[in-house]
């Protein structure tokens, strides 16, 4: 079986911070598979990667949520309004998503039902597929392109405004989005409670479904929005299993384990060293035996952000005595 593993988060995303975040870390195994493997530098986002890997962009996924939520999909242009939280601080604004909120389904019903009154002039119609993943269908197209919210969380949202014909349009929007839920009952309740407000939405997903292929036989991951690429591209698709040993021998696998990718975005150096020494025991010393018991025919190892890198390693390189383990340090 050839595994290809993406873990989003497991380099420091401030690339130079990165070697003193990780000073100390204990993980022989990860420095071994480094060290070994064919290593090569590759600066990307995460958005980004998903689109190599499938052959094109991650683009529709949005129309595909309408589509699978029962919504008249085929009709206007779609996006995501995911709920999130921003945070202004000096002279940004940072962006938390509704993985650091609980938002019920009532408080979503409300929320998007007074977007969905206020726009509807404007052709805007809001609709809660779940708590935490909203939609947004437009009657007139939307001319203006948007960040993939997985490229977001934790950034300064400044540098990643709707560009394009109307992308200032859609700015202004948000503007008057975000006063409307300010002003809302619900997040009133929400702050009485000592939880985050839902002050903002972000905006993404635009476009018609790519012509993808499938990386890999299946899928296994937790992100819903990964679950449409792999099932639009023919993958098989279940839950990503908590350690090495939970996953099931069979047909070359995509794993995306996003274990790490929280603290990273949001800067949690403490978390993530606990996480990816974790990870050290849960993934990387079993997935080094299984090269070496040869029950895993190649490993992948994808790691995004400024220092960035794809990792490529199958047993015969255990071998390569002359190839040392690698600290985590020269990743930076």
């Amino acid at each position: 079986m050839k595994l290809t593993l993406l873990l989003p988060g497991l380099c420091w995303l401030d690339a130079h911070d990165g070697a003193e975040v990780g000073k100390g870390l204990s993980v022989p195994a990860l420095q071994q598979l480094l060290g070994k493997g064919a290593l090569r530098r590759r600066e990307q986002s995460h958005a980004e990667c998903l689109g190599r890997l499938w052959g094109a962009a991650p683009a529709g996924l949005a129309r595909l949520a309408a589509a699978e939520a029962g919504l008249d999909a085929e009709s206007g242009d779609w996006l995501f309004a995911d709920p999130v939280h921003l945070r202004v601080d000096r002279d940004r604004a940072l962006l938390a998503d509704v993985g650091v909120m609980q938002v019920s389904q009532d408080e979503a019903v409300k929320l998007t039902d007074a977007l969905s009154r206020h726009f509807g002039e404007d052709g805007l119609s809001f609709h809660p597929a779940t708590p935490g993943r909203w939609l947004l269908r437009s009657d007139k197209p939307l001319r203006a392109r948007f960040t993939p919210l997985w490229d977001v969380v934790g950034e300064d949202i400044n540098r990643h405004l709707p560009q394009g014909d109307d992308g200032l349009a859609w700015s202004r929007m948000l503007n008057e989005l975000q006063m409307l839920l300010y002003t809302h009952p619900a997040n009133d309740e929400r702050e009485m409670r000592g939880e985050l407000a839902v002050n903002s939405v972000w905006l993404w997903g635009e476009g018609e479904p790519g012509t993808w292929r499938a990386p890999a036989a299946r899928l296994l991951a937790d992100d819903e929005a990964l679950r449409l690429l792999a099932e639009r591209s023919g993958m098989r698709v279940d839950a990503a299993p908590f350690a090495f040993a939970g996953l099931e021998p069979g047909d070359d696998c995509l794993l995306a384990l996003d274990a790490l990718q929280a603290a990273a975005q949001y800067r949690d150096a403490w978390g993530w060293r606990e996480t990816l020494e974790r990870l050290e025991g849960d993934w990387f010393a079993p997935m080094l035996s299984a090269l070496r018991q040869r029950k895993l025919e190649q490993l992948t190892l994808i790691a995004t952000g400024p220092a960035g890198f794809e990792l490529t390693l199958k047993p015969a390189d255990l071998w390569k005595f002359w190839k040392r383990a690698l600290p985590l340090a020269a990743l930076y």
